[in-house]
């Protein structure tokens, strides 16, 4: 069986995380992010450990996963170098100035002493072809609602273990968060964490720096069904 596990259980397993183990336990089970387990057996060792986030985009690093899993709290893990200039210069004689007619149409933007300029989604912004401040392309697109779930370090304690507790994961998350349209990791780029998702049966999506993702939504989800559960739904509530 799979249970999620408390702040306190999350303290105690995190030390056998070989592939993120400097997220603290606290960041792994607040807002959107949750710590699952795999048991035999009531009061049992877990045979396997994921951490979980839902988030409004695929994230591309660990910053991203912060950002992108927040609502109410404040992110606490800063974006890596992104120059705004990179592509096009600015128009603006001042950064100021670039700043001020961005938030015009980006709302609240920050700014981080490596340069990297975040807009209030997380998205990392550069100067576009007439030289304001935009948000860079993307793979994915942004979502309002954190509706992608992001595997994002997993471990075992028994062989297979891990995959059995995935695709359990995956099949509870189906049944009971309805508003969630995808299946992603957030993995390290290494052959074990290739030859892991892809023997289960994910599709290898893109690297970015240190990481590498993987999407296992048609592993678990059925697109027409989801679109025929939410039609049904929308009509009761039309109904009543």
């Amino acid at each position: 069986m799979i249970r999620q596990l408390s702040l306190e259980e999350t303290r105690k397993y995190i030390k056998d995380d070989s592939v993120r183990p400097h997220l603290s336990a606290e960041f792994r089970t607040s807002e959107n992010r949750q710590v699952w387990g795999l048991f035999e057996g009531i009061g049992e060792h877990p045979l396997s450990v994921v951490c979980v986030a839902f988030a409004h985009g695929v994230p591309e690093c660990e910053s991203e996963l912060d950002w992108f899993s927040l609502v109410d709290g404040e992110p606490t893990i800063d974006p890596p170098h992104f120059d705004p200039l990179q592509f096009n210069p600015s128009a603006h004689e001042t950064l100021e100035a670039a700043l001020e007619h961005a938030r015009e149409h980006q709302g609240d933007l920050r700014v981080f002493d490596n340069g990297t300029i975040l807009n209030r989604f997380g998205e990392s912004m550069i100067y576009d072809t007439a030289g304001n401040l935009a948000p860079a392309g993307r793979n994915s697109i942004i979502q309002l609602e954190q509706n992608v779930a992001v595997f994002y370090t997993i471990w075992s304690y028994s062989p297979g273990a891990g995959r059995d507790l995935i695709n359990q994961l995956g099949e509870y998350i189906w049944e009971h968060r309805k508003d969630i349209w995808r299946w992603v990791t957030l993995s390290p780029i290494t052959a074990t964490a290739e030859r892991f998702h892809l023997k289960n049966g994910a599709v290898f999506v893109d690297r970015y720096g240190d990481c590498q993702t993987f999407d296992y939504t048609d592993q678990f989800f059925d697109l027409e069904e989801r679109m025929q559960e939410v039609r049904a739904a929308e009509e009761a509530d039309n109904n009543e």
